[in-house]
């Protein structure tokens, strides 16, 4: 566009604003790459003792619910959530919440998450169905803890460990009772409690960014190049070298390439030559 920015889909947080569209600096990529992570009340329930095999939902006393959520569009600096209000977290009311971060999600092509096709995806699902907000439209999901468990050996691969282990700040320090605060709707603890979730975004960002190319699964970024270049397929960076090592498979010899940003180490698609071999394995 011609003030730099491009449009994005997404729900708008300035609540006099009926837009569905913000602006977002312009970059070499259009992929939409959206970080995200949700903070939870838990369940309160009835038990006999405290070594329960199985909790009818008889005895529940009150469902889990989204406290917040923080998320982080890729290209940009700017810190998005959303809390609940002190009334909303009384009475386990997170539907403002939930639709707001739906509208975030449906503009994504790539989320990011720790841990979250486990946990965060799965428990947003059951809150948009329960709402009747029908499915997020597809996109590719990273989960840092999939790439952390395939790829290295980390003593303990929870975000805290992992990010001080590589020279990082780690996350906010918290205890259980900021959680019982919090359903009580007190407003300085629910306020704490979505910074901490803030910095978990950013965090897991740096993560995500120090191990992508290691990720051998990562969705191919080449396909939202604007220049239509060659590009790192990880970070869409054109700044590659070729590397002296061909890479060969069982009939053919490809190119190398090392990306001078993020050190991925991509191959050509096309064979240096055309072999003869006529038989494999």
């Amino acid at each position: 566009m011609a003030d730099g920015t491009r449009k994005i889909k997404g729900f708008c947080l300035n609540e006099e604003c009926e837009t569905k569209y913000f602006r977002v600096a312009e970059t070499r990529s259009l992929a939409r790459i959206l970080h995200f992570d949700i903070e939870t009340a838990p369940m309160k329930v009835y038990v006999w003792d405290n070594h329960p095999d199985f909790i009818p939902d008889a005895m529940l006393d009150r469902d889990w619910y989204v406290i917040c959520w923080s998320a982080n569009w890729d290209d940009s600096d700017r810190l998005i959530s959303a809390v609940q209000t002190p009334e909303e977290a009384i009475n386990a009311n997170d539907e403002r919440i939930v639709r707001i971060l739906w509208d975030l999600m449906d503009a994504a092509d790539i989320v990011v998450t720790k841990n979250g096709k486990s946990f965060d995806e799965k428990k947003m699902n059951e809150r948009f169905v329960c709402y009747g907000l029908p499915p997020i439209s597809q996109y590719r999901h990273v989960d840092t803890q999939e790439v952390l468990k395939k790829n290295f050996r980390f003593s303990w691969n929870g975000l805290d460990a992992v990010r001080h282990r590589m020279g990082g700040e780690g996350k906010i320090k918290t205890d259980f009772s900021w959680w019982v605060k919090c359903m009580q709707g007190n407003q300085e603890y629910l306020n704490k409690m979505s910074e901490y979730c803030g910095k978990d975004i950013f965090e897991n960002k740096q993560l995500y960014h120090d191990i992508r190319a290691w990720d051998k699964q990562h969705p191919n970024m080449g396909i939202y190049s604007q220049t239509g270049n060659p590009c790192c397929p990880v970070c869409g960076s054109e700044n590659l070298e070729e590397i002296e090592v061909t890479y060969k498979t069982q009939v053919n010899e490809y190119m190398q390439f090392r990306c001078l940003e993020c050190g991925r180490t991509p191959r050509a698609r096309k064979p240096l030559k055309t072999t003869n071999v006529q038989l494999v394995g």
